[in-house]
């Protein structure tokens, strides 16, 4: 088995806003909405929790009475609003309850490990303590929560039914470090070192954890050479490899207040991408990659708890973008993930120094045993 590693900047609106938590659109009609089912009462609204920097221990998502991997999908949920009592039903989860009111309702369901958190008008769902993005924001429909059915079986369910596997024996690795040469990437405030050189950094911090855990490790690139996003897949190609990680570091340009950690993978064909830069998003695309949206995302959930955990970064969440070239043309899970912020101050000053980059090599590393 193998697998591969490749960036970086998430647009804003002109108020600063990430275009990641602007982006919701609807399929085309009809929509079908599925029967509801009614909800348990709502229990006291609770304080809000504050803000962590530092992430609590984060289990992978596994609902209590969960089905086996592979049982059919309802044939009602397909181009559907869905109930979220009704997939909570499914996978054998208690009624959702209203945690708090007004204008944008939060509903929780409690799973056998951690919770689901739903909020309508919300562009991402939490789950297990991580944020998650979504293509629709889920939506009252007669006075009860629904999902889109895209959201439900490529996120929630994809979640739920499994936690992704890695290979025991015979397992290739392929990191590519984003950017090199003439292609700098982003530019830190400190310092003014260019995105390439931490990326390489990370990468080659990567390869040595990866090897003692029994990875075949593969590079894309070990110096400060070009190289193009289809040489990148190719190299995963050629080695057969069995996943594919891109590692970059952000830009939140001109707002410079944005940190944190976030990590993408292909947006399922139907679903509206959480960042869009200037691609044509178009929802009817399907790439060779979108053979594998439910491991990506499972894979994307891996890593990015395990990064929290070894970094207590801010949470900016698992995305998915269609932009993103280096990801289309996979065929195998397929993950980028941007390891902060190098626009703001104090993170910039984080990814300069080696103990931060040491920190995320092994967050990844851990993630792969």
């Amino acid at each position: 088995m193998s697998l591969v590693f490749t960036g970086c900047q998430t647009a804003s609106d002109p108020g600063g806003a990430p275009v990641a938590a602007l982006t919701t659109t609807s399929l085309p009609e009809p929509m079908t909405i599925a029967p509801p089912a009614p909800l348990a009462a709502p229990l006291p609204i609770p304080q809000p929790a504050p803000n962590l920097v530092q992430p609590p221990a984060i289990a992978p998502f596994t609902p209590a009475n969960a089905s086996p991997v592979g049982r059919p999908w309802p044939a009602g949920w397909v181009n559907a609003w869905v109930p979220l009592e009704s997939w909570g039903k499914f996978n054998g989860l208690p009624k959702p309850v209203l945690l708090s009111g007004g204008k944008e309702p939060l509903y929780q369901l409690q799973s056998g490990n951690g919770l689901v958190l739903v909020k309508i008008g919300s562009p991402s769902v939490n789950m297990a303590g991580m944020q998650f993005g979504l293509g629709f924001a889920p939506r009252l429909i007669k006075g009860l929560p629904y999902v889109h059915s895209l959201d439900a079986q490529k996120t929630l369910q994809a979640l739920a039914d499994a936690f992704f596997r890695l290979p025991a024996t015979n397992r290739t690795v392929v990191i590519d470090a984003g950017h090199g040469g003439r292609d700098g990437g982003t530019l830190g405030t400190t310092g003014h070192e260019q995105e390439k050189h931490y990326t390489l950094d990370w990468a080659r911090r990567l390869a040595p954890l990866l090897a003692v855990r029994g990875w075949r490790v593969v590079l894309t690139r070990t110096n400060d050479i070009e190289i193009s996003l289809a040489d990148r897949v190719a190299v995963a190609d050629r080695v057969k490899a069995d996943l594919f990680l891109s590692l970059h570091f952000n830009s939140g340009i001109p707002n410079r207040d944005l940190m944190g950690l976030e990590t993408y993978c292909l947006t399922p064909t139907g679903m509206p991408s959480n960042i869009i830069r200037e691609y044509d998003d178009d929802v009817r695309e399907a790439h060779p990659n979108n053979a594998f949206d439910e491991q990506n995302i499972q894979l994307a959930s891996r890593l990015h708890g395990s990064l929290l955990r070894a970094t207590g970064a801010v949470d900016r969440g698992v995305r998915r973008a269609r932009f993103m070239t280096v990801l289309r043309g996979q065929n195998r899970p397929a993950v980028l993930i941007e390891g902060g912020y190098l626009s703001n101050v104090g993170e910039a000053r984080r990814i300069a120094m080696p103990e931060y980059r040491q920190a995320l090599a092994e967050g990844v590393a851990r993630a792969l045993e």
